[in-house]
């Protein structure tokens, strides 16, 4: 088996390996609900009926006989742009810049409405702009928006902080003193990220799979996530969360529990086809309520992540070999340092990982090679001998005799090359980092190709990879084709290390082939 054989194996390995996280995650996580975060299973009774109050997704919003002004305000800092208004006091927007301030990426869109606020029943839609402060103790802008409705005073203020990716959102509600003996709830709504990723299937269908995130429940203070499919779980709801919110390929947008305040329950809305909005809802209050809820929304940036909320470097989905992916997306990044350019250390990268495992790729081919030999020398046997059984059994037991049997052991030290390449395609599929990231002629090294010159060019090493025996050659074309057309529709950065990976194997063949010759001709 040459090189270009062992890519085949390895693509239907992935895709086997990826078929089994999908059921096995879907079981774990979908099938098997865990108790203690579900409809207040293992709780003590008083909470258990306060949290099994019906879900309430609804809004209503207080009416207005004139249209009030609308105004916007802007805080920036070194990370990105912050637009909030008046209308709802929500986020209305939020941009963040990338690629050493070349790139302006927008992860809120102005209808997003990010943080409204929403009370049982009428809720306010203007407020006042109030005031802009420095925080005390904290290198942070705070924003403090005024609303009035329904005999109660609402005080919004979100906190922005300079140097990361998180918001705080304070809320302080106040009743007039001859309200009714009543209880209320503070639910607010957070929307789902934009999609930044652009990638398409082989038939031309856009990939999108957002996430809802949140904690698992454990008897420890260390906090493990579990992603939620909203298309089967919608109904759920989660008492007392650490951290809810959604995750997609490149995005976060989570409450990320403090010290402070819980919220009593986090849970979804469904706004159309795969689009949703998370709710946090507090626990009841009569006369006044103070809230102060944290939040996460960024870039799936481990460095970012980190400084926020450690446990949500876990929504950065790596795979089962996540060991081998972390170091090698650490060497990723130091050869970007070195060359400035990230197509470049994707090149060396793929060189380095091709040396340091070339004794198991000569060793897996050398095995097949000999099990090639073996076969023909078996074949010709059987032909020799076709109407003489014992002679037959006799011959073939005398080569086995003096040459061995190769078996499948011959194929490990090859298939040892598989975690290694299986870890950097999801690193190169799946990190933020190469996002807007260009190369040559390709502006964006997350997105395919736009010229399919990566495919093109992978299908065309793989022709001038030299086959072992003449099977080989039949499957050469057609492996091709359906390589290269694979290739075309992947992200740029993993296409690039593909075809550096074959041209590299296509180098090693010819290489060994040549000596072979050689080899052969001085004897």
């Amino acid at each position: 088996m040459n090189l270009k054989e062992g890519l085949v194996q390895g693509f239907f390995i992935v895709a086997l390996f990826t078929a089994l996280q999908y059921f096995i995650g879907s079981f774990f996580n979908g099938t098997v609900k865990e108790a203690s975060e579900l409809s207040g299973q293992s709780f003590v009774a008083p909470e258990v009926q306060k949290s099994q109050k019906p879900l309430n997704r609804d809004i209503s919003t207080e009416q207005h006989s004139k249209a009030q002004e609308v105004t916007k305000h802007k805080v920036v800092t070194t990370l990105g742009t912050y637009t909030f208004s008046s209308q709802g006091a929500v986020l209305e927007s939020l941009n963040i810049w990338w690629q050493n301030k070349t790139m302006n990426i927008e992860l809120m869109t102005p209808s997003s409405q990010g943080f409204f606020i929403a009370l049982d029943g009428l809720s306010p839609m203007h407020y006042d702009f109030s005031k802009e402060y420095a925080v005390d103790g904290k290198n942070a802008t705070a924003v403090e928006y005024v609303g009035i409705c329904n005999g109660c005073k609402i005080v919004k203020t979100f906190v922005v902080h300079e140097d990361s990716y998180r918001i705080d959102v304070r809320v302080a509600i106040r009743y007039d003193n001859d309200r009714e003996d009543s209880v209320d709830h503070v639910r607010m709504f957070l929307p789902m990220p934009i999609s930044l990723d652009t990638s398409t299937s082989p038939m031309g269908s856009a990939v999108h799979d957002v996430q809802g995130v949140t904690n698992k429940a454990t008897g420890s203070e260390a906090v493990s996530l579990r992603m939620i499919n909203l298309c089967k779980q919608l109904q759920e709801f989660v008492f007392e969360p650490k951290v809810f919110g959604f995750s997609d390929k490149f995005l976060v947008q989570a409450f990320i529990q403090e010290a402070g305040q819980k919220p009593m329950r986090g849970y979804f809305k469904q706004l159309g086809d795969k689009h949703y909005e998370a709710i946090l809802e507090s626990h009841a209050f009569d006369k006044e309520c103070d809230v102060e809820w944290s939040f996460y929304v960024g870039p799936k940036v481990e460095s970012a992540l980190l400084n926020v909320f450690p446990a949500l470097e876990q929504t950065i989905d790596y795979g089962w070999f996540a060991f081998l992916a972390k170091p090698m997306f650490k060497a990723l990044k130091a050869l970007k340092d070195y060359t400035g350019n990230y197509g470049y250390a994707i090149i060396i990268l793929t060189i380095i990982l091709n040396l340091l495992l070339m004794p198991f790729k000569m060793s897996g081919e050398k095995s097949m090679r000999q099990q090639a030999e073996f076969q023909k020398k078996i074949a010709y046997l059987r032909q020799k001998y076709k109407h003489d059984k014992q002679a037959l059994d006799n011959a073939s037991a005398e080569l086995i005799q003096k040459h061995g049997m190769p078996g499948f052991i011959g194929c490990l030290p090859m298939l040892l090359n598989i975690p290694f390449f299986i870890a950097l395609s999801r690193v190169l599929s799946c990190s933020f980092e190469l996002y807007g990231a260009h190369f040559l002629w390709i502006a964006d090294l997350s997105t395919k190709d736009p010229y399919y010159i990566l495919g093109i060019c992978t299908g065309l090493t793989m022709l001038l990879t030299p086959a072992v025996d003449s099977k080989q050659t039949a499957m050469r074309y057609g492996s091709a084709l359906v390589f290269g057309t694979f290739t075309m529709y992947l992200s740029s950065g993993l296409a690039l290390f593909i075809l550096m990976n074959t041209f590299l194997g296509m180098l090693q063949g010819n290489i060994v082939r040549r000596l072979k010759a050689n080899g052969s001709a001085a004897v």
